[in-house]
This record gives structure tokens, sequence and C-alpha cells, in this order.
């Protein structure tokens, strides 16, 4: 029972690792510092459940849940899809791109196709323009918005 308990914890504690870094990255400050605090608390226990006794299959499973757990964080992650992308298109057929995007929906730059949206929505966003011009090229980079006051 205390080696499932271990497992548990570590995958927990990767998993949450992972979306604190994601959270924090994105400028969401106070929810990563609680999923610190949390992300501590679950340490704390597992870590302790392993080096009481130094038990060589204790530490085995700790390893297999970190494992596990990183793994369960990035998929997590890819799930949720915070932040947003900007897309840079290298096309010949800039002007239809624009018309089926509509300016309204993705903010556009008339000069450079340079288009912000949602990670969520990138798939679309690009399988559009795709449509469009099978041959377009893309860049696609991760953006943050930044505001100046």
């Amino acid at each position: 029972m205390i080696y499932i308990i271990i497992f548990i914890l570590k995958i927990l504690e990767n998993a949450l690792g992972t979306l604190r870094l994601i959270i924090v990255s994105n400028g969401k400050k106070i929810e990563g510092a609680i999923l610190n605090f949390l992300l501590s608390v679950v340490w704390v226990m597992s870590t302790s459940m392993v080096v009481i006794d130094n038990n060589i299959y204790k530490i085995l499973v700790f390893a297999f849940g970190s494992l596990i757990g990183s793994y369960l964080g990035s998929v997590l992650e890819e799930k949720i899809a915070l932040g947003n992308n900007m897309l840079l298109v290298v096309s010949k057929k800039i002007n239809s791109i624009q018309k089926e995007l509509n300016c309204d929906t993705y903010p556009i730059n008339k000069d450079i196709l340079v288009i912000m949206t949602s990670r969520k929505k990138r798939k679309e966003v690009i399988d559009l323009i795709l449509n469009i011009d099978n041959q377009a090229k893309i860049i696609s980079e991760s953006a943050k918005q930044l505001v100046f006051k």
C-alpha cells in the first residue's frame, strides 16, 4: 500500500510542478505560488516515505512516479493550452487568407500577416491557411502580450 501512495504522490507532484512552471511563465504569479505550496506539501510527504528506510523498491517506485508525473504534466499542459501563438505567414494568397480569417476574430497586420491566436485554435487557423494556399510558409512562436501603463 505504501508503494501505491508514494507512486500517486510522486505523479501528483511532478504534474503539479509542470503545471506550475507553465502557469508562472504565462504571468499567473498567484496561481503559481498556490501550486508551489501544494507541490511542497506533496514533495515532503512522498520524499519522507522514501528516505525513512532507504528501501530500493520505494526509490524505484518514487522514480517511476516521477517519470509518469512528468509525462502527465506535459499532456495536461497541452490540453489546457495556456497562452497565445504568433503565426507569421508567407504566402502568395495573403489577401484570400485575410478575408477568410475575418479581422474581427483574428487581428491581422495588413503588410505582414501576423495572426495572434490562442494555442487551442492554432491548428484550426493553420488548416484554414493551408486550405487556401498549401504552399504557405507558417512560423509559429509562443507569444505574450505586453501591457505598458
